[in-house]
């Protein structure tokens, strides 16, 4: 029998008055040839990269040039972009392990977004496919989603557990990464979720969504970002009004009722940040991280930066 779900609310009101964290640009590189980007991660002195309509994970060196691409579905042309409709809408990029990833589809459309891969680098690349069309429909009956669409954008993994982020509503969903697993393989029920509802900065009146997010592992804090979108669902894209990027405390094992956000400094254009990843940990209260960044027509856009709090 599947356990109860148990439900952590906690709805922010505002985010942290002092007003401290500060976000530098020191580089920006745009690239026409990884599309949609959504997700990235640093991987042993490169970076893994993944597109929303790409059905490929690229490997890419310190100057974000392609230098690898492992196909993540089965008997797809190397050339292949799918259009919106049709695309598996791959929004998350996480490493569990030294040699294992995750990626999830957004659940925005069923059944094509449903796809959950884990995959597992080496020698030998070995790819694990699993349809969480139930995994999702579980999610989209939980009390804290009425009248929220489902759209997974950012994952996290820190300490066993595993961290979903949905867009709409701001909502952090909480797992046991082996209780998911077990789930997915059918060894066992849906996993008992901790929910998190947050409401974060606007723009013009509108709500910035989450976008990315991972683990600052020295400091126990969750790295976010949430860009601001003027759309009024979770299909279509909108006019890009810019990004934030935040930190959650996790010292306590458990999820902040506050977070500290900066907005992200904008160039020529404002910027919608899709992911998140460490480059570099310091002490102090600083770190290094690389942002990827979406302009909805096809190109994806690299950034360095140091973050202070």
């Amino acid at each position: 029998m599947t356990k109860p779900i148990l439900i952590l609310f906690l709805l922010l009101i505002t985010a942290c008055t002092k007003n401290t964290m500060k976000l530098e640009i020191l580089e920006e590189r745009s690239s026409n040839v990884l599309p949609s980007g959504s997700g990235i991660i640093k991987y042993k002195g490169n970076y893994l990269a993944i597109g929303d309509d790409a059905p490929f994970l690229f490997m890419l060196d310190e100057d974000f040039t392609i230098i690898k691409r492992i196909p993540l579905l089965e008997n797809i042309p190397t050339d292949t972009r799918f259009s919106k409709a049709e695309k598996p809408d791959f929004e998350t990029l996480e490493l569990i392990a030294d040699d294992e990833v995750v990626v999830f589809g957004s659940g925005s459309k069923s059944p094509q977004r449903d796809l959950f891969l884990r995959i597992v680098l080496g020698d030998s690349v070995r790819i694990e496919r699993y349809e969480l069309t139930a995994f999702y429909q579980e999610l989209k009956r939980m009390p804290m989603m009425h009248d929220a669409e489902l759209n997974i954008e950012a994952t996290a993994y820190h300490n066993k557990q595993l961290f979903l982020f949905n867009r709409d509503k701001n909502i952090i969903f909480q797992f046991g990464y082996d209780a998911f697993l077990q789930y997915v393989q059918g060894d066992a029920g849906f996993p008992t979720p901790l929910s998190y509802s947050f409401q974060l900065p606007s723009i013009k009146g509108l709500e910035a969504g989450f976008s990315g997010a991972t683990f600052l592992k020295g400091a126990s804090k969750i790295v976010f970002t949430a860009a601001v979108e003027d759309t009024d669902n979770a299909y279509d894209d909108g006019e890009i009004l810019g990004s934030f990027i935040g930190l959650i405390d996790f010292s306590n094992h458990e999820i902040s009722p506050s977070y500290d956000f900066c907005r992200v400094p904008q160039n020529k254009s404002q910027l919608k940040i899709e992911s998140v990843t460490i480059d570099e940990e310091h002490s102090g209260g600083t770190t290094s991280l690389i942002l990827i960044a979406d302009d909805d027509r096809g190109s994806s856009t690299f950034l360095k930066g140091n973050l202070t709090w």
